[in-house]
């Protein structure tokens, strides 16, 4: 078999994915409006938060497109498009859980998701410093978070939990496994 027949096969095969995509897709979709039906699902109840969600990644589309040789001038905008992306999945957890009262600790995740959104706008420049410095303000805000939501959810809003237990088990030995390793490579 000539080098040429294999690549005509492998684009034919290519070619047939991509064409059957769409049909697929159709399939997709259409079985989850038959389940939504069945099962009495309403679908808006679900997706609303995908109208915040898709501007939101709307913007941070030209840093996604910038290269380390091209910088979008528009880049600077997944700043505030990891921020609206971040308050839709908020939204899209809190929707699932019925449990709005997260947003007296859920603003810690807000400020993440800038210094989330300046580490992808600047991934491609030299200075290791802001990268560092928005990694670490991220990794504070996320135990502010857990510190924030352990207090509201157990003193504030008496909602204890036993998975709540779990989890801090779960970090507890997280962190112990960390400074462990630190440790040894110390």
């Amino acid at each position: 078999m000539s080098e040429e027949t294999v690549f005509k096969a492998e684009e034919a095969a290519k070619l047939n994915v991509q064409s059957s995509f769409p049909a697929m897709a159709l399939i997709g979709v259409g079985v989850a409006l038959l389940l939504a039906y069945l099962f009495d699902i309403r679908l808006m109840d679900f997706f609303w938060p995908g109208f915040i969600i898709a501007p939101g990644l709307l913007l941070m589309w030209p840093a996604y497109k910038s290269t380390a040789d091209e910088q979008s001038k528009l880049a600077f905008l997944a700043v505030p498009g990891a921020m609206i992306v971040t308050v839709g999945l908020l939204f899209f957890a809190m929707n699932l859980t019925d449990h709005f009262e997260a947003w007296a600790y859920s603003w810690t995740l807000l400020i993440a998701a800038a210094a989330g959104g300046v580490m992808y706008v600047t991934r491609y420049d030299d200075n290791e410093h802001l990268q560092e410095r928005s990694y670490n303000l991220i990794r504070v805000l996320s135990m502010v978070f857990i510190g924030l939501a352990l207090f509201f959810e157990i003193i504030v809003f008496e909602n204890f939990n036993p998975l709540m237990s779990l989890g801090l088990i779960g970090f507890g030995l997280y962190l112990l496994l960390q400074n462990k390793r630190a440790a040894k490579t110390a």
